[in-house]
C-alpha cells in the first residue's frame, strides 16, 4: 500500500515542477520577447498577462495549491526529522512567497505606471528565484518520494 506522505510528496514535487517549469518559460523567453517591442508595448502586454494570471482558475489552483501542499509537507518533514523533505518543501514554497513580496508588488506598480525597463530587471530577477527554487524543490522532493 502506498503511503499517504509519498502520494503527498510525489503530487507537491510534480506540482512544483509544473509551478517552476511555467516560471522557466517567462525566465527564458516571455519576458526577453516582450523586452524586444517598444517598452509601452511591453507593458501593455505585461499588464494583460498579469490581469489573465489574477482571474485564471486553474492556474490560481496549481500555484496556491502547491504552497499549501508545500506547507503541509514541510509539517510534516519537520515532524518526522526528514532534512531532504524538508528542504524540499520548503523550496516548493518558495515561489509563492516570492510572488506575494516581490513579484505582485512589482506587477502593481507596472499598473500604476512604473516603466518598462525599471520593472523588467527587478522582476526577471525574482521570477528567476521562483524558477530554481520552484525546480530544486520538485527534485528534492521527487529524490525523497525515491527513498520512501
Amino acid at each position: 500500500m502506498t503511503s499517504p506522505v509519498l502520494v503527498l510528496t510525489l503530487v507537491t514535487a510534480v506540482a512544483s515542477a509544473a509551478v517552476g517549469g511555467l516560471f522557466y518559460a517567462f525566465s527564458t523567453f516571455v519576458m526577453r520577447g516582450l523586452d524586444r517591442t517598444d517598452p509601452a508595448q511591453a507593458a501593455t502586454a505585461m499588464r494583460g498577462i498579469n490581469a489573465e494570471a489574477q482571474a485564471n482558475a486553474p492556474f490560481l489552483v496549481l500555484f496556491l495549491g502547491t504552497g499549501l501542499l508545500a506547507v503541509v509537507l514541510t509539517v510534516i518533514a519537520v515532524s518526522q526529522r526528514d532534512p531532504v523533505l524538508i528542504a524540499g518543501a520548503l523550496l516548493a514554497l518558495v515561489p509563492v512567497i516570492v510572488t506575494i513580496g516581490f513579484n505582485v508588488p512589482l506587477n502593481n506598480r507596472l499598473e500604476a505606471g512604473l516603466d518598462w525597463p525599471a520593472y523588467l530587471g527587478p522582476w526577471t530577477a525574482w521570477n528567476h528565484v521562483r524558477t530554481v527554487t520552484g525546480l530544486l524543490g520538485a527534485a528534492l522532493l521527487a529524490y525523497a518520494g525515491m527513498q520512501r
